[in-house]
């Protein structure tokens, strides 16, 4: 049983490096980055911090949002969002990294990596929902919003992810002077990474049950 228990989280920090890794790649394709990734991306080239500072910067601000929000019924366990969130940080930076090597030239180059990054995005994505920890700090906000307003969470993520490129787009053109990390990969992304789960999800769920229950 405390096999199970401790594969279920070795499983789940392993998905926090694989979403980090598809976020890298996707900046790498320089086409527009996901919803997740789109507006820590863009505070970075405005402030040269890097990208997994900034996120951490976030972090906080997404887990105060989550309090405000939710008062006496956040849970108290919730607030290892701040761990897990200082991790993912730190992945996004160690991922930028490992794939620094990699500049595709050509479009067809830069979409082909899009499309990986969201498969990869995808794949960390549907390990991290399996586990069932506790949410990264970005989809926190969005269960919150949901429970406040009593609409489903896939229902308000939508909405929720386009606020956020919205105010990326907006900080862009006003501190950039250009339009930086919000493309046409950004709403492939939004659009895609869902179904690439559940189709993931039909396939491996027996494995990645096998290796936590």
């Amino acid at each position: 049983m405390e096999i199970k228990k401790i594969s279920r989280y070795l499983i789940y920090l392993l998905s926090l490096f694989i979403i980090s890794l598809g976020a890298s790649l996707s900046i790498k394709a320089n086409l527009g980055t996901s919803p997740l990734i789109c507006l820590p991306y863009v505070s970075s080239l405005i402030t040269k911090f890097s990208v997994g500072e900034v996120m951490f910067v976030f972090t906080i601000l997404f887990i105060l949002i989550q309090v405000i929000l939710l008062r006496k019924d956040f849970e108290k366990r919730q607030y290892l969002q701040l761990i897990i969130g200082t991790i993912f940080s730190f992945f996004i930076d160690f991922s930028l990294m490992l794939v620094n090597f990699i500049n595709p030239t050509g479009y067809i180059n830069q979409m082909l990596l899009l499309l990986i990054s969201c498969l990869v995005v995808a794949f960390g994505v549907l390990l991290e929902i399996k586990t069932e920890i506790v949410y990264l700090p970005a989809d926190g906000v969005i269960v919150a919003i949901s429970k406040v307003i009593k609409i489903e969470f896939p229902k308000v993520k939508p909405f929720v992810d386009t606020s956020m490129v919205l105010i990326a787009a907006i900080l862009s053109i006003t501190f950039l002077g250009y339009l930086a990390g919000v493309r046409e990969g950004t709403i492939i992304s939004a659009i895609i990474i869902g179904p690439i789960v559940k189709v993931l999800k039909r396939y491996l769920d027996p494995y990645i049950d096998s290796l936590i229950c």
